[in-house]
């Protein structure tokens, strides 16, 4: 412990000005059911548009990400991110978590496009979901990574024209975690080993993977009242210009958790213009997080109504397709990832309309 107490305030030093902030490290009325709920985890990972499937779907999903998820003792379901609140309120109230991922969605003002709204309406509606499943008692985590990361943060923020997103030159980037003095007690970090804390911890380790423009100040956050009061900061980073940001947070009463960097990487993903560690920390870290999210999920009740309609709403239900394989039906398609989930939504029909009304959470507060 005191190896892990003297490494996490080395790494702290540059940012100390920037994180003396209490409201950061006050634990609010956390509640988590004290025995799980099921051993038979679902998990609901949202899409992505992506047009350069060919004939094989308008939407994706990384397979990384889904083998992360699985990695950990999980089953993956597919969210649409196109889904009406019907689709999305059969799926949300079966599965037991929900992730965001990491990817090219345009949704920022900083990027000139606007191709992310339906993405947009999608989120704010499943996390009003969320945090509406967990006033009332049935745990319900989320995680988001990169892109899924940004827009957590700003849909808490109550951010509309996304103020606190900005730029940052962190694309392709492995570094180290700057820890926080909230870090070590934290939920997301207090059940690592010290040894693997420390490797995290080393500017040598290099083990988190970073992809991002985009990305918000430590000023940013502690400047928003409503960031500041839900979400505490775990981590803070320096981008190659020695800009600080906010690189790990977790909820300070809910089960919400977020990572500007991808934990997904490192086992999944193989394209050699990516500078992924691949060292045993870099997977053992890789593993602890997904592992730790799955064990979070377990703690929910959810359930489908059959094996069969779980089965019939599972991503397996869909291809995995390599990158190279679409490069080579056609040489304009191209993609950094490995292996890609293209996903036509006609192929299966995983909503029973009649089973579930939508709530239309549309005009409820998030908090």
């Amino acid at each position: 412990m005191e190896q892990r107490i003297g490494t996490m305030m080395a790494m702290s030093m540059l940012l100390v000005s920037m994180l003396a902030l209490c409201a950061w490290q006050v634990e609010s009325a956390y509640y988590r059911p004290p025995d799980m709920k099921t051993y038979h985890p679902v998990i609901g990972v949202l899409t992505l548009p992506e047009p350069r499937c060919l004939q094989y779907g308008t939407q994706v999903i990384a397979t990384s990400n889904a083998r992360w998820v699985q990695a950990g003792g999980a089953r993956v379901v597919p969210i649409f991110y196109d889904s009406s609140p019907e689709e999305l309120d059969y799926i949300l109230s079966r599965v037991n978590g929900v992730f965001w991922t990491g990817g090219n969605v345009d949704f920022n003002p900083h990027t000139g496009s606007t191709n992310g709204s339906r993405y947009l309406k999608t989120t704010e509606y499943i996390l009003k979901y969320v945090l509406r499943e967990n006033r009332q008692r049935n745990y319900y985590p989320l995680w988001g990574t990169c892109l899924g990361f940004e827009r957590l943060l700003q849909l808490i923020a109550r951010d509309e024209k996304s103020v606190i997103v900005e730029k940052f030159d962190a694309e392709n980037y492995a570094i180290n975690l700057g820890f926080t003095d909230p870090a070590w007690g934290s939920r997301l970090f207090r059940s690592m080993s010290d040894e693997l804390f420390t490797e995290v911890a080393s500017p040598l380790g290099r083990l988190a993977f970073n992809n991002h423009e985009l990305g918000i100040h430590p000023d940013a956050f502690v400047n928003n009242t409503e960031l500041s009061k839900h979400m505490k900061v775990l981590s803070v980073d320096l981008d190659r210009n020695g800009k600080p940001f906010v690189s790990t947070v977790e909820g300070k009463d809910l089960p919400l958790y977020a990572t500007q960097w991808h934990p997904e990487k490192a086992p999944w993903e193989w394209n050699p213009l990516w500078k992924i560690v691949r060292s045993d920390s870099a997977i053992k870290l890789s593993n602890y997080f997904g592992r730790f999210f799955v064990n979070e999920c377990k703690h929910n009740k959810n359930k489908f109504e059959s094996l069969e309609a779980e089965d019939r709403a599972l991503l397996h239900n869909w291809v995995s397709i390599p990158s190279s394989a679409l490069y080579r039906l056609d040489h304009k398609v191209h993609t950094l990832f490995t292996e890609i989930y293209c996903i036509d939504r006609k192929q299966v029909n995983q909503f029973n309309p009649s089973s579930r009304t939508a709530k239309r959470l549309k005009r409820l507060p998030l908090f």
